[in-house]
């Protein structure tokens, strides 16, 4: 998934929710609903650090039936604009028993025009003080970029909570620097893509699941890798490849309340020609909170991540749950070659806490984080947990 995708589906905290239901059997607690649909129109309001104030709106469709999990359908639309000058817009569907089948079909296609991406060099360890607004012009530039991503995931064994899946990954995006000027790090660098290039890649993995929710959960684990191949041969501009994998695992201890211990350890290996898009990044609120949006560039990145979760009470007159978080995150970038003992040298670490609330339905889980680092204070409002 590319950064621009997460810019959207990380999306917003609500100025206002209104949320229509149809078969209105669900408002009742005694009826067992076997077919329902949420619709949210979310106006909203947003702030991050990296993309500034963003303002938009986003709707959000849940189809659900009785006995499929965890949606009979998901769909997202989403368009963004913010005062770092991001403008944005994303489509998204996701259909569990894709082709009347025990498929799942995940795709998206997005656009982003961004006034002030930000570029701070590939293998750029040194420190720099107050990242977030050093020498703005100096690390931003202008960018445009187009997208489509699809995966198609295919149980091989479900037992339970429990999965192994098959993926099949499409992967094409479409990006260029736009009317840069030679105050630019990116154009005095000129790294690989610094004239625009698209990427096409076809790729596989697996999924092994055992988590009890998939967007609120509190035991269980997740395991998915992914490797990826681009060809020139078959339409994209580089030869890349690009291995990934994402370990989660959860649990849950009673202490005043119920908390959760979320731990998750990432990787993103790249070779071959690897436009500066495609590296391995750390920085953002998916990665080490606390440090700007793509401020550690590389061929490769290892993080670790961990959260203590939990919910601690209800407001039953605006329908809302409310909780919060601590976190840890730690990791680096590093190029190809790298000795295995040097990996672990010159660590980044990033801690803070956050806030939660979800609405209407458990699935839907608004978050604000605040990132502590050596290089200053990332403020993230976002949907979803990071993890």
């Amino acid at each position: 998934m590319s950064k621009q995708l997460n810019y959207l589906f990380k999306g917003a905290v609500l100025l206002l929710l209104f949320c229509s239901t149809e078969l209105s059997a669900q408002n009742s607690p005694n009826v067992v609903v076997t077919d329902s649909i949420e619709t949210a129109f979310l106006p909203a309001l947003s702030f991050s650090s990296d993309f500034g104030f963003l303002v938009g709106g986003l709707v959000h469709r849940f189809h659900y039936k009785k006995e499929i999990e965890p949606f009979h359908s998901f769909t997202q639309v989403a368009a963004i604009i913010s005062t770092k000058g991001l403008l944005s817009g994303l489509v998204e569907y996701d259909k569990p028993y894709a082709f009347n089948s025990n498929n799942r079909f995940i795709s998206q296609v997005y656009a982003s025009r961004f006034l002030q991406d930000t570029y701070y060099g590939i293998g750029s360890y040194q420190k720099i003080n107050d990242s977030f607004n050093s020498n703005n012009k100096l690390y931003s530039f202008q960018s445009f970029s187009f997208g489509i991503d699809a995966r198609l995931r295919i149980p091989l064994w479900v037992k339970n909570k429990s999965s192994l899946n098959v993926l099949a990954v499409l992967n094409f995006d479409y990006t260029t620097p736009v009317d840069n000027g030679p105050d630019r790090l990116i154009t005095q660098e000129q790294p690989l893509g610094v004239d625009g290039g698209q990427t096409l890649h076809l790729g596989t993995g697996f999924i092994l699941e055992s988590r009890n929710s998939e967007f609120r959960p509190t035991r269980g684990s997740y395991i998915e890798t992914t490797a990826e191949v681009g060809q020139t041969w078959y339409g994209s501009s580089y030869n890349t490849f690009v291995f990934q994998a994402d370990i989660r695992k959860y649990s849950s201890f009673f202490f005043l309340k119920e908390i959760t211990w979320a731990n998750r350890i990432y990787t993103r290996n790249t070779s071959g020609e690897v436009p500066y898009w495609k590296l391995a990044y750390a920085g953002d609120e998916e990665s080490l909170r606390g440090y700007p949006s793509t401020r550690f560039l590389d061929d490769n990145v290892l993080l670790f991540n961990t959260e203590l979760r939990t919910w601690l009470f209800n407001i039953d007159a605006v329908g809302g749950e409310f909780g919060g978080t601590l976190f840890f995150d730690v990791g680096r970038t590093y190029p190809n070659g790298e000795s295995f003992d040097n990996i672990f040298n010159d660590l980044k670490y990033s801690y803070g806490l956050g806030g939660t609330s979800s609405f209407f339905t458990p699935d839907f889980v608004l978050r604000c984080d605040v990132g502590f680092s050596e290089e200053g204070v990332g403020v993230y409002f976002t949907a979803g947990y990071m993890f």
